[in-house]
């Protein structure tokens, strides 16, 4: 990402400068200083590059065991980093023997497990599932984007991904705006430089650290996809956890056939997605502190099926105490749409 751009501002820049062009003849007399200079230029290159592209991996205990994450910047000025954990395990794998059962608890392991990458999705045909017809607009505009994200299917997929703001850049810039002569705003940032005093902004307020250094509130999305298809890792949490100064999750959760079927009898009681659900709310209640989170303000929301669920989940007695707030957009469990009543 950084080798290209700055290569060929160090190119342009030796080419001006030496008088170098395309498909002319170098004098010779400045030849070889040239071919020196560009030598160490780019090898100056390389390793300003090799430095700026190795990334901060922090990494958090859970009850687990130790994650690997990376911090990723965000193309904005107004928004600082994230933190990223992707592919961070909230239950066993579902796979044979506990195939159409409800999930269990993760097992521990050793040394750190590195979350950088996104874990698989859960088995999913996203072409032939729903008619096209009956997607929403944005699904079905973007089918080829939404495929890249699919391909890897297995039925190890129960991860969830963490998206963890490292500064509260939206209540600075907004404070800082309104009353620039504070000492937080004048420590760095656009009012380094210290201001005249401004007695006329007397208003008697504390000028106290605005910064927020507590527990932060968490937002987790469930996606929706017609109970048949979709993953957590098509929602980048980034900006909304940049923004909000919020912990931003989301999860897979078992679709379709693996997800839902009920044979109506002890055999396969069905909604094995929605339990999936509460699984990984169990696991964020119990892990999200050492992610700096607050597991007494946790909000579940979500849109179409995501909203279904997210409206069963308030019904649930199961998932009692795992969530605090709930938003509900574009439906809920009395849709027409999301529930079967045969």
């Amino acid at each position: 990402m950084w080798f290209l751009p700055r290569r060929n501002c160090l190119l342009s820049s030796q080419q001006q400068d030496h008088g170098v062009w395309h498909g002319g003849h170098i004098p010779s007399s400045i030849s070889s200083l040239s071919i020196t200079t560009s030598f160490w230029i780019v090898t100056f290159s390389w390793c300003l590059v090799a430095v700026q592209s190795q990334a901060y991996h922090p990494t958090v205990n859970t009850q687990y065991g130790k994650l690997r994450g990376v911090r990723v910047p965000l193309p904005s000025e107004i928004l600082g980093p994230v933190d990223q954990y992707l592919g961070v395990p909230y239950a066993a794998s579902p796979v044979g023997e506990k195939r159409f059962l409800p999930p269990e608890p993760p097992s521990s392991w050793s040394g750190i497990k590195n979350t950088t990458h996104f874990a698989p999705v859960c088995p999913q045909n996203i072409h032939n599932a729903v008619p096209e017809i009956m997607m929403p607009i944005w699904f079905s505009f973007s089918l080829d984007i939404v495929a890249s994200y699919i391909q890897d299917q297995n039925e190890d997929c129960l991860y969830l991904n963490i998206y963890v703001p490292t500064e509260d850049v939206k209540r600075i810039s907004k404070e800082c705006a309104r009353k620039p002569n504070k000492k937080m705003c004048r420590k760095g940032g656009a009012h380094a430089k210290k201001q005249p005093e401004d007695l006329s902004d007397n208003d008697g307020d504390e000028d106290e650290d605005i910064r927020d250094t507590g527990a932060k509130p968490v937002m987790v999305y469930i996606h929706g996809g017609s109970y048949m298809e979709g993953t957590g890792n098509m929602i980048d949490g980034s900006v909304l956890a940049s923004y909000g100064n919020v912990i931003v999750i989301t999860l897979n959760y078992r679709v379709g056939v693996l997800g839902f079927l009920s044979t109506g009898d002890q055999a396969a009681k069905g909604n094995y997605g929605l339990l999936d659900q509460i699984q990984a709310l169990r696991w964020i209640s119990d892990n999200i502190g050492y992610f700096g989170g607050d597991s007494n303000r946790i909000t579940v929301f979500g849109s179409g099926i995501g909203a279904s669920c997210v409206s069963l989940l308030t019904l649930s007695h199961h998932s009692e105490g795992l969530f605090h707030r709930a938003i509900i957009q574009s439906g809920s469990a009395l849709s027409s749409w999301s529930v079967n009543y045969q």
